[in-house]
């Protein structure tokens, strides 16, 4: 396996655009499989599209997690329309792509559930949809992850590859062989993952750290009530019943 670029912090990953020629690329961002577990895949992908837009770059992020569809929930905008539906029922890209941070870059969301999602990658039409916004100097941002069945069908579209992993963490394994594309290792550092995408620690169901503690000379007086109360209800139920007896 050849020797991947170190891993670095989003913001030191410039835009995939060659500096002699200016040509936008496209470039597949594959998540990890930890990234994913962890929570913060989603988030970053979205800075990567914004901190390349704030580069100069004309980004359209699209969401190839076709089987999990994830991107729209970071970015807080509803699936609806999007890829699927632009590659297999003739939507526009303009009608799929949603404006983020104010049209600082794009979005196209996964769209409606397809059987195979490796089938939306090797379709003509995505391949002239994405010919299509490279033409026009758009740099197409492909998000996979490396557990999803359609993400290693997406990679035979890439000019460049992104990869999100934790700092040390190794390789996916789809992106073997195509080491030489890889332009970027990065991630969130531990000390920068965003609040809204870290994940609790598990709480257990039972057991002492899920039972309330009760102060027991409360849980008595508690009883004393409850009892008190089936009392009176018992007393009000008998003296009907013999009101009734003497009609």
């Amino acid at each position: 396996m050849a020797q991947l670029p170190d891993w670095q912090p989003l913001d030191g990953i410039a835009p995939p655009i060659s500096a002699t020629d200016g040509v936008a690329r496209v470039v597949v961002v594959v998540a990890s499989a930890r990234s994913v577990a962890d929570g913060w895949a989603p988030a970053a992908a979205l800075d990567l599209a914004r901190g390349w837009s704030g580069q100069g770059a004309r980004v359209m992020l699209i969401d190839c997690g076709l089987e999990h569809p994830t991107l729209h929930l970071a970015a807080g905008v509803p699936n609806r329309e999007g890829l699927s539906d632009a590659v297999f029922h003739g939507a526009s890209v303009a009608r799929v792509s949603r404006p983020v941070d104010d049209g600082a870059f794009f979005l196209v969301t996964a769209g409606a559930p397809v059987a195979d999602g490796g089938s939306v990658a090797r379709s003509a039409r995505w391949h002239r949809l994405s010919d299509g916004m490279t033409s026009a100097g758009v740099t197409v941002a492909l998000y996979v992850r490396e557990q999803d069945e359609a993400a290693a069908s997406f990679l035979g579209s890439a000019s460049d590859l992104v990869v999100l992993a934790a700092e040390g963490e190794p390789p996916p394994g789809i992106i073997r062989d195509l080491e030489p594309l890889v332009r970027g290792v990065t991630g969130f550092a531990d000390a920068t993952v965003p609040a809204s995408v870290r994940k609790e620690p598990a709480r257990p169901r039972h057991g002492p750290a899920s039972v309330p503690l009760v102060n027991r000379a409360e849980s008595g007086t508690g009883r004393m009530i409850f009892f008190l109360i089936v009392a009176i209800a018992i007393a009000a139920f008998l003296g009907i019943m013999f009101t009734a007896g003497l009609q």
